[in-house]
């Protein structure tokens, strides 16, 4: 392919000679995923530098092996950003060039959440990080690409490289355009959202978001917007996915949320909790965000603080208020999920969030100042509507807006505790283990890609090791010792299976080897315990001990001394 790509780019006959790269990665689905970019050579350094919009062919799968080909726009902070609001920008200054692409090759944009997202069908877990890549698209087609359509791929590639030639000069200067769309990524110059997405439509009104179609009223003009009803138009039957015996913690969960409060979901590893969160969030329909807590959390992180930012048309980077997790969900009025939450200091890392959780339309003035488009710096406020001045850069947090956090009950001794301040601001839900029926059904259920042998004698004997170990709530396995996890756990030792017994065939050491890497790191921590869940476990596999090897991994976990 290096060999052809020169001829193929210099046939084409643009205004600029264009450089390629090559790249792979496994999406956070467990999909493998490679790579091509073509971009203008000379540009700027870096392809993928913000703000910059480029060819991407991107082959995802294996049998099959698909093929996405679009328009991309480079950024490299896309997991902590807003690519979908930048790619819409960048589409309104580009109208004329992509339009003609989508009415006459068939290209199209796709903003999250749309059920088409093809390799989310079979994927585990979330496809929440694929998705926002594909929001860096600005116009893309999918395609299975075999001998037959070879030449209309090379003629979309062709199209495609010459709408960004063309784009380069609207995009000019490039320096300047980069720095406008960093702006935009940190929340700043915010174009109108597009239509129907969930966020409605959007304007910044004095250096703050408003809604477009509303004047910016006075504070003593200001009145209290009531909440939306989406309680009553939730589905009578909701759509949990593959989540077994939720009901129950759903109906508890939505209440809660309904009712006002905040919600913290408390439960064993892999039992579902964020994704009974994000579950819940579709269901209302609700735009939303997912954070991993981290003990080096603090309020920079939630609330914001000072980092260098660019001035448009200009070299110099002054310090600016750039908005944490916290204030960037609330500016968006997306629900903030926060996974494994006592990794972190609380107390410490939500700072002043304590005064708006607790709710009342309460505002609170912040230490910062943020600089807003004519130069001027206006002080930071978060709050509610009436705290609106003409001094102050408000964060708008609507009476909607929830807070979903999730604890680890296996880490809760050993971690960050929480404090009687937040716990008073959530409603707490224990999201419990599926009963033992529901269990043995989650893991026969998975293990049917084990079935490869006429008497299933393989397939069993897995089955039987994992409901031993996993699901009944008594016996030699984690029940006895009341260490249960969730099902996820188990779930990925099946996949692990599937792939590890093209090399080894017998079903006990498969089990094994898989649980020294998914199980054993669950009891970090444990070390008084490690004689106690050796001795299980080995009972559930039908040893008479857990090998030297297998007792020293343990042990790598718990932390007990020989």
């Amino acid at each position: 392919m290096n060999a052809e790509l020169p001829a193929f780019l210099a046939g084409l006959e643009t205004k600029r000679q264009f450089s390629w790269a090559f790249g792979e990665r496994e999406l956070p689905t467990g999909v493998p995923s490679r790579f091509l970019d073509l971009f203008p050579d000379g540009v700027v350094q870096k392809h993928d530098s913000f703000g910059i919009v480029y060819v991407r062919l991107w082959l995802v799968g294996l049998n099959p092996t698909r093929l996405m080909i679009g328009i991309f726009l480079g950024a490299e902070r896309a997991q902590q950003s807003e690519p979908r609001r930048a790619a819409t920008y960048i589409r309104n200054r580009l109208e004329s060039l992509i339009d003609p692409l989508e009415r006459e090759r068939g290209f199209a944009y796709q903003v999250w959440g749309n059920p088409d997202i093809w390799w989310a069908d079979d994927a585990p877990g979330s496809v929440r990080a694929v998705t926002r890549q594909l929001e860096q698209f600005i116009t893309f087609k999918v395609t299975d690409p075999d001998e037959n359509n070879v030449d209309e791929i090379e003629a979309d590639i062709g199209e495609l490289v010459m709408a960004v030639d063309a784009a380069i000069d609207r995009l000019q200067p490039i320096r300047e355009f980069g720095k406008n769309i960093l702006l935009l990524y940190y929340g700043e110059n915010l174009p109108p959202a597009p239509v129907g997405d969930g966020f409605g439509e959007m304007a910044v009104v004095d250096g703050n978001t408003a809604s477009a179609h509303e004047e910016h009223p006075k504070p003593e003009e200001m009145e209290v917007t009531p909440e939306p009803d989406w309680f009553t138009s939730l589905p009578a039957i909701p759509n949990l996915g593959d989540l077994r015996g939720m009901q129950d913690a759903y109906e508890k969960v939505v209440a809660a949320l309904a009712a006002g409060k905040h919600v913290l979901l408390m439960g064993a590893p892999g039992v579902g909790k964020t994704e009974l969160a994000e579950a819940v969030c579709r269901q209302i329909p609700q735009p939303y965000d997912v954070v991993t807590a981290t003990s080096d959390w603090t309020s920079v992180h939630t609330i914001g603080g000072y980092m260098p930012v660019p001035i448009a048309g200009s070299d110099a980077e002054p310090l600016d208020f750039i908005p944490g997790v916290f204030t960037e969900a609330m500016a968006a009025n997306k629900w903030l999920v926060i996974d494994e939450m006592n990794r972190a200091d609380i107390d410490k890392a939500f700072g002043e969030m304590f005064t708006l959780l607790g709710g009342k339309r309460k505002s609170i003035m912040l230490p910062y100042r943020k600089r807003q488009s004519d130069g001027s710096y206006r002080r930071v406020v978060l709050g509610m509507a009436n705290t609106q001045e003409a001094e102050s850069h408000v964060y708008a947090l609507d009476p909607s807006w929830r807070l979903i956090g999730t604890i680890n009950t296996f880490d809760k001794a050993s971690l960050f505790q929480m404090s009687f301040a937040f716990s008073r601001r959530v409603a707490v839900i224990e999201i419990a283990i599926p009963n033992e029926s529901d269990y043995r059904a989650i893991i026969e259920t998975a293990a049917a890609v084990l079935d490869n042998d006429q008497d299933n004698t393989f397939h069993d004997a897995i089955v039987g090791l994992l409901v031993a170990i996993f699901a009944i709530e008594g016996g030699a396995g984690l029940g006895a010792l009341g260490l249960r996890v969730g099902p996820a756990i188990p779930l990925d030792i099946i996949r692990f299976i599937d792939r590890m017994r093209r090399f080894e065939d017998d079903p006990a050491t498969l089990v094994l080897t898989a649980l020294e890497s998914y199980l054993f790191p669950q009891f970090e921590g444990r070390h008084e315990q490690t004689a106690d869940i050796a001795a299980g476990l080995a009972a559930a596999l039908g040893l008479q001990a857990l090998p030297s090897d297998s007792m020293a991994r343990l042990r790598t976990f718990t932390g007990a001394m020989e």
